[in-house]
């Protein structure tokens, strides 16, 4: 098992401050270990990124703000954050910031991983998480979904809108907030969280890039990247998350998708004690902990789907082998634990 991932703290330090301007009392609302996270963002680079999507969550709920995600990074600064934020005002055009956004991403937050998937006229820009949490982490991925928004808004102009936002939690109760946001149609309960955007946008070039300088600074990330130690893990685990609703995710497509011989992986993850079975079964854990976490009404077929299994007693047995227990218990334990960790009925 590989190490929890790692995130800039400067996201926390943006939260901490929104959460004071809104009126919201962060010391009241996290418990000890989430207040120690937040306090250890002010004299540490890094926090567990784990817990920073908790952050979000367990505020969102207990504040009764299901556009918390949003609101907070339609607020933040956008040149507050980590290494990363210092490209976006120099890149050129879409395909450059998506890119580079999707190669350093790391740097920023482990929290995350994303894909630009090609559709035809359209490009997905998805989102997912790479960390267990323990309410779900709908309201981190909206903000970094808005975040990607505004960053793309930089180069096309604050009138541009996506073709629709796709998330895979359930609707809030009010979307006004979301519609004035985003301007587009929304879809909740998807397979997927992404910002979709139509293939022409990502040439158009920006009229406030700068080629040298995003050069530059690119060189610089690099140098970055490289001198952390990546574990074949994390992008296999990224990449499988991607693309494990539906099926089809196999050891020889992953390895392609790596640009490595199968053989090469497959060395790679028994030097480590694993198989590739070892790691689907991990990344499903994942998905389905984060599917009860949002889903009061739990349906098996679409869990399977989302697991990659074509069979809705697959996914069944697949609960019994790995969580000891079905659907139907396994969705009252999360509400038991939302209640638990907020003090209302879930």
């Amino acid at each position: 098992m590989h190490r929890l991932g790692l995130a800039h703290t400067a996201s926390v330090q943006q939260f901490e401050r929104y959460a004071r301007i809104a009126g919201i009392d962060l010391d009241t609302i996290l418990s000890d270990e989430h207040r120690a996270v937040v306090a250890e963002a002010h004299h540490s680079e890094v926090i567990p990124a784990s817990a920073m999507v908790d952050i979000f969550q367990i505020v969102a709920i207990a504040a009764r703000r299901p556009d918390l995600g949003v609101g907070f990074a339609m607020w933040c600064n956008l040149h507050g954050y980590g290494p990363l934020s210092l490209l976006w005002d120099h890149c050129t055009t879409v395909e450059q910031l998506l890119r580079l956004s999707g190669r350093y991403l790391h740097l920023e937050t482990e929290a995350i991983g994303s894909s630009a998937l090609v559709e035809g006229d359209e490009i997905a820009v998805q989102q997912f998480l790479t960390v267990p949490t323990m309410l779900g982490g709908s309201q981190y991925l909206e903000a970094t979904l808005t975040l990607q928004l505004r960053t793309i808004r930089l180069i096309l102009g604050q009138q541009w809108h996506p073709l629709r936002m796709e998330f895979a939690h359930p609707a809030p109760d009010q979307l006004g907030f979301h519609r004035s946001v985003f301007r587009c149609p929304l879809v909740f309960g998807a397979d997927r969280s992404a910002l979709v955007l139509h293939h022409d946008d990502l040439a158009r070039e920006s009229p406030n890039g700068n080629a040298h300088l995003a050069a530059y600074l690119e060189r610089q990330l690099e140098a970055a990247r490289a001198n952390r130690q990546d574990d074949i893990l994390r992008p296999l685990e990224h990449l499988v998350t991607a693309n494990l609703a539906g099926g089809g995710m196999t050891l020889e497509r992953a390895a392609a998708s790596l640009g490595i011989s199968a053989r090469t992986l497959q060395r790679a993850l028994i030097a480590r004690g694993l198989g590739f079975s070892n790691v689907l079964a991990n990344v499903r854990r994942r998905v389905a902990g984060e599917y009860f976490a949002y889903q009061r009404q739990p349906n098996l077929t679409e869990l399977a789907h989302r697991l990659g299994y074509a069979e809705a007693s697959a996914a069944s047995r697949f609960l019994r082998e790995n969580f000891r227990a079905g659907a139907r218990l396994l969705s009252r334990r999360a509400r038991a634990e939302r209640t638990t960790r907020t003090g209302r009925p879930a």
